[in-house]
Order: C-alpha cells, then structure tokens, then sequence
C-alpha cells in the first residue's frame, strides 16, 4: 500500500510542479503583452486567453499536492476542543464528504470535457483554442485531487500521517 500512496504522492508532485510552470507562463504572458503594447504599440490577442486558460489549469493541477502538503486552508477549531479519537472521527469524516465533492468535480470536468471533444467546442476568439484541451487539464488536476483525497481517507483509517511532513517542511506549513 505504501507504493500506492507513493505513486500518487509523486503524481501530485509532478502536478504541482506542471502547475509551478503555468504560473510562470502566465507572468511571461503578461509581461510579454506589457512589453508589447509599451514599446511596440501592438496587442498580443492571445495572451490574456491563454493566461486564463493556465490559471484554470494551475489551480486545479495544483490541488492535490496543496492538499497533501497540508497547505488547504482548515477550520480546527473543533478538532482541536476535543479528545484525540473524537478529532480523527471529525477528520475522517470531513476527508470523505470532501472525497465525494472531489469524485463528482472530477466526474463533472471530465464530462465538460469530453462534451468540447464531441461537439469540438473552440474557444470564441480569432485562435480558436480547442476547448477540450482546457477543459482536459483541469479535468485530470480534478481527478488527481480525487484520488489524493481517497489516499488521504485510507491513510486516515490505517493511522498513517495525512499531509506529507517533507512537503510541509519545504514549503513551510505548520
């Protein structure tokens, strides 16, 4: 079991760091576009769509390594009020209904998804991006979040930590 936990560790990993990248592309987007219209008087059309188009996407392929670095923002204030075993309980429970929140945001942007595939839905601008594209990344960083959160149940129920101690270290969450 500790393979699986550690092949979806790194599949969030690679995710976050896809995401890391698309935060990178949007800065040079916008700077290019600065550049472009302050010195050459000319608009980029594209860059403002496709930052838009790697924000989505970021966000979402971002999600599952934030959840098990443990950086997602959480109320503890009634975990922390009450005994150790009735604080797991709490946990779980709240891991499972955010798994099933999680399965059908998943289930519904593979469904969006698949729909701009089917009907080959293109974006209403002069590039005319393929929707699916999109629509797929965001989809797949859903997906993954999924299945982070369905690991962090079964790490739950085993007594194993839920967020990744190095991760949080790295990134300074405590």
């Amino acid at each position: 079991m500790a393979r699986i936990f550690n092949f979806i560790d790194g599949l969030a990993r690679l995710s976050a760091y896809l995401a890391a990248g698309l935060i990178v592309g949007i800065a040079a987007l916008i700077l290019a576009e600065i550049f472009s219209r302050a010195v050459l008087n000319l608009s980029l059309s594209f860059a403002w769509e496709y930052a838009a188009y790697f924000m989505g996407a970021a966000v979402f392929l971002a999600a599952a390594f934030t959840l098990r670095s443990g950086g997602h923002v959480r109320v503890s204030l009634l975990s922390n009020s009450v005994p150790a075993r009735m604080a797991k309980a709490i946990d779980m429970a709240a891991t499972l209904f955010a798994a099933a929140i999680a399965v059908y945001v998943a289930y519904a942007l593979l469904a969006f998804a698949w729909q701009a595939h089917v009907s080959g839905s293109t974006s209403p601008t002069i590039d005319e991006v393929p929707l699916v594209y999109p629509r797929g990344v965001m989809a797949i960083g859903a997906l993954l979040l999924a299945v982070q959160m369905i690991a962090r149940a079964l790490q739950n129920l085993m007594s194993l930590p839920p967020e990744d101690a190095e991760a949080r270290r790295i990134f300074g969450v405590e």
